[in-house]
């Protein structure tokens, strides 16, 4: 839209008066599309994850059941202590494979400057 020139103090209120609308129905849509995210968010996240998975075969079958264990409270809490075990084992296999690394880079470091003839030649 272009820029109105505002000359008195009317014109100053009919804006003030625009630009409260326009914000009032940016509000509704802003809120409308989040409205839209919460009733569709686990099928977003799947389809994020395994792309799909809510409309084929035997893996739609399979997403109806978590949605459904993920809907109610047990299933729920079920799969959210499977997913936190899941994650920590990763997250503790990863972090022993980090600390390990690094420390033998450290031994090695430490072995060739005691012993510089140590390089493999």
């Amino acid at each position: 839209m272009a820029k109105i020139k505002i000359k008195d103090i009317e014109m100053l209120d009919r804006e003030v008066e625009r630009l409260k609308r326009r914000s009032r129905r940016l509000e509704e849509e802003l809120g409308a599309r989040a409205d839209h995210l919460r009733d569709n968010y686990r099928s977003m996240a799947m389809n994020a994850v395994v792309p799909g998975i809510a409309n084929s075969g035997f893996l739609g079958v399979v997403g109806g059941l978590a949605t459904t264990l993920f809907k109610s409270g047990a299933g729920k809490s079920m799969l959210n202590s499977v997913l936190i075990g899941a994650l920590e084992f990763i997250g503790v296999k990863l972090g022993i494979k980090l600390v390990d690394k690094i420390r033998n880079r450290r031994h090695r470091r430490k072995r060739n400057s005691a012993n510089p003839e140590a390089d493999g030649e």
